[in-house]
């Protein structure tokens, strides 16, 4: 008997690489995709119809399309999801107009041809940023988005989304779903990860109330840094001496205003 490996390694839906072609129609359907994420996170949005009717607008497989927002969202649990250069908020996840945005970046990685005639590009940005960066038309597979929709530090990225696929197809649809690769990040010393770093997207508006907290007293830098990057001790040193002057000023300007006779 075969084993789901041989058979998989035969599937039709793999290029002669074995990767997995961006292109192509979904194989799980929108109630599978639906219930197969419930079990892992009862509160998922119920948005894998979109998913695979935009995906089969755009000839993207809608199904993996849905593996990888899960993948990104860590079953919809994160704040904020995405590749750093075109993030996501938690309430954009439910969101059909985001939803295609997302299709038409993964359409332009994935081919040269021009976006079907019924697409309406919201946002041209992502595009842009994908043809400046010399991507458009160079991740034909889902295994080549490592390095693009990821930053190149996590390698695995796009085995990671293909394998939740797998997880997804294979799953018999009895008890909880199987084991899926653990959420990691492979870190090795890169061009995008300097990137990530240093910032060229402002994270200011995201998230969470601290990151509002530190904007509200002009504490964070311009732009303003990922909310996941680690913070040397210098870097606290100096922004608590920043918070401390700032705290020094706002106090001596409050008692000067005191000191001041009302004028009649």
């Amino acid at each position: 008997m075969e084993t789901l490996d041989a058979v998989f390694r035969k599937h039709s839906e793999l290029e002669p690489t074995g990767k997995l072609s961006m292109l192509g129609e979904s194989v799980c359907s929108a109630d599978r995709l639906l219930v197969y994420a419930r079990r892992r996170n009862p509160q998922s949005p119920d948005v894998s119809e979109s998913y695979i009717r935009l995906g089969k607008l755009y000839g993207i497989r809608g199904d993996v399309a849905y593996c990888q927002a899960a993948y990104d969202t860590r079953w919809w649990t994160s704040e904020l999801a995405g590749p750093d250069w075109a993030p996501q908020v938690r309430a954009q996840w439910a969101d059909e107009e985001a939803i295609e945005i997302r299709m038409q970046m993964l359409y332009a990685l994935a081919t040269f041809r021009p976006f079907p005639s019924e697409a309406k590009v919201a946002d041209d940005r992502q595009i842009a940023h994908i043809e400046r960066s010399g991507w458009r038309g160079k991740a034909a597979c889902w295994e080549d988005l490592s390095g693009k929709w990821s930053h190149s530090g996590n390698v695995g990225y796009g085995r990671y989304v293909v394998a939740m696929w797998r997880g997804v197809l294979e799953w018999d649809g009895q008890g909880v779903p199987p084991k899926l690769p653990v959420y990691r990040q492979e870190f090795t010393p890169s061009v995008r990860t300097a990137v990530r770093k240093t910032g060229t997207v402002d994270w200011s508006s995201f998230v969470s109330e601290q990151m509002k907290w530190l904007l509200h007293r002009q504490l964070l830098p311009v732009p303003a840094p990922h909310p996941d990057r680690k913070v040397t001790w210098e870097e606290l040193a100096a922004l608590l001496r920043q918070w401390e002057n700032s705290r020094r000023s706002q106090e001596q300007k409050e008692r000067r205003e005191e000191d001041t006779p009302d004028v009649p």
